[in-house]
């Protein structure tokens, strides 16, 4: 049997171990539920969170703070987690109260609002340096800023202008005071073979051109300019490509131009050199043929004209065979002469021909007579030599 004492003791360690329990949960309740429950706690960076400054938008101008910062985002219900996360469905906000600054430089803390109850949030930095100044506005008129580097070497810019010309800057006090010069900056992106034709954002310069914090009306203006690119005059040569016919030996090439004007940088048109060479297709070709051919350029570069008309002209080759028929044929016709006559032959027709082109243009009857007999008598003389040989 159990005494009196021993029952007082097992009491007292059972209410102690009930107390301990109760101030785990209580410690604890949350882990423990989600422990128990199956939940585990979700954590997501949200970088990119707007601040929203709050002042007098009529009195002050704010500068020199950063506008946005990173929310540490946890929570045990994902699907909550995930609405806060995203900028479209998000319902929280972060906030730097500035009410009741003065002008100056103040160091501000950040706050979370409208933010749901079952999700917690941690800011990246959790304060802000803003710069608090009395909100002026002025006139200026719009220069537009041009570097040597903007443009490629040797392109020049004519007749650059802006529209509007005059736009109005919202500032702060001192800052107005640094305003050297109010410019719209010309990037080399921007300009084309056609010149310029964009949008530019407005920017105010201090003494050291450096930008100044300002708003500008219209934010920006448009740019226009035509451009001008060194040129270089280049001769044109052509070169044979493809498969000759079989019976074409070579062939001319008469161009409607023989020189370019070539645009483009000064590095470009040095390497292009003097002339450009154009490739001509002559498969095929076994009559006289005109062709319009491009003139091939390299990329960065334009020419005039962009083509050209070719006239291919096909140089046959001589057949000797023709020759050796055709001196066969007159053999045969001299009554079975030996080579030595047949030789003569092409010799003597020759020299009857020239000296029927003398008596053509003779106007003497007795001096055609004597050259007739005179004809006479050296086609007689082979045969007289071929009888004395016989003899």
């Amino acid at each position: 049997m159990i005494s009196k004492e021993r029952r007082k003791s097992i009491l007292y360690a059972f209410v102690a171990l009930l107390f301990s329990i109760v101030l785990y949960f209580n410690a604890n309740g949350q882990s423990v539920q989600d422990t128990l429950s199956g939940n585990e706690a979700y954590t997501q960076n949200v970088s990119d969170v707007s601040v929203q400054l709050l002042y007098d938008t009529d009195q002050y101008y704010i500068h020199g703070y950063e506008s946005t910062v990173t929310a540490k985002l946890s929570s045990a219900n994902r699907v909550q987690l995930n609405a806060e996360a995203i900028e479209d469905t998000r319902m929280f906000r972060v906030t730097a109260d500035l009410t009741g600054l003065g002008e100056g430089t103040h160091e501000v803390p950040l706050k979370i609002r409208n933010l749901s109850s079952a999700v917690k949030a941690k800011l990246e930095p959790d304060t802000i340096t803003v710069t608090i100044e009395k909100k002026v506005t002025k006139e200026f008129e719009v220069t537009p800023l041009l570097t040597t580097e903007s443009t490629p070497a040797g392109f020049e810019l004519n007749d650059l202008e802006l529209s509007p010309k005059k736009v109005t800057v919202t500032t702060g006090d001192q800052t107005l005071e640094e305003i050297q010069q109010v410019v719209a900056r010309i990037e080399p992106a921007m300009i084309t073979d056609d010149g310029v034709d964009t949008r530019v954002t407005v920017q105010a310069l201090n003494s050291a051109g450096e930008p100044l914090s300002i708003v500008s009306d219209p934010v920006q203006v448009t740019a226009k300019a035509t451009v001008t690119k060194p040129t270089k005059t280049i001769r044109l040569y052509g070169t044979a490509q493809g498969t000759p016919a079989n019976n074409v030996e070579s062939y001319d090439f008469s161009f409607s131009d023989i020189e370019a004007e070539v645009t483009g940088s000064e590095s470009q048109l040095a390497q292009l050199g003097n002339s450009i060479t154009i490739p001509i297709d002559i498969s095929g070709i076994v009559h006289r043929t005109t062709r319009n051919i491009d003139i091939p350029v390299e990329s960065g570069l334009s020419i005039t004209p962009t083509s050209i008309d070719v006239e291919i002209t096909p140089i046959l080759k001589t057949s000797t065979e023709n020759t050796s028929r055709s001196n066969s044929g007159n053999s045969g016709n001299s009554g079975g002469s030996t080579t030595s006559g047949a030789g003569s032959t092409p010799a003597n027709s020759s020299s009857s021909t020239t000296r029927h082109s003398e008596e053509t243009q003779s106007t003497s009857s007795e001096g055609s007579n004597e050259s007739s007999s005179e004809t006479t008598q050296s086609s007689s003389q082979p045969n007289s030599q071929e009888d004395s040989s016989e003899n």
